[in-house]
């Protein structure tokens, strides 16, 4: 089981809401994601992520951008085959 929720909620999220301002203030664009539970650690049976975004893509954009090319990489959602070659 992993579980990094409290880690982030003590250690990391302070530290990121100063990472957030400087971004905001400076205007440099971010993403950034922690993998905080696996789905056994979680109540809702799902892997946990915090995402941090700053961009200038409209709202229905970075949906996709920030939570499926983060969590999947740029070739989508991976698959799994099976074979079994007899010789």
């Amino acid at each position: 089981m992993y579980d990094k929720e409290k880690v982030y909620d003590e250690q990391i999220s302070p530290l990121m809401a100063q990472i957030l301002k400087i971004c905001k203030e400076n205007d440099v664009q971010m993403a950034m994601q922690f993998y905080l539970q696996d789905a056994e650690a979680n109540v809702d049976g799902e892997p946990m992520y915090c995402t941090s975004f700053i961009n200038n893509l409209k709202e229905e954009q970075i949906d996709y951008v920030a939570t499926e090319a983060m969590r999947w990489g740029k070739s989508g959602k991976p698959f799994i085959m099976t074979a079994t070659i007899r010789g």
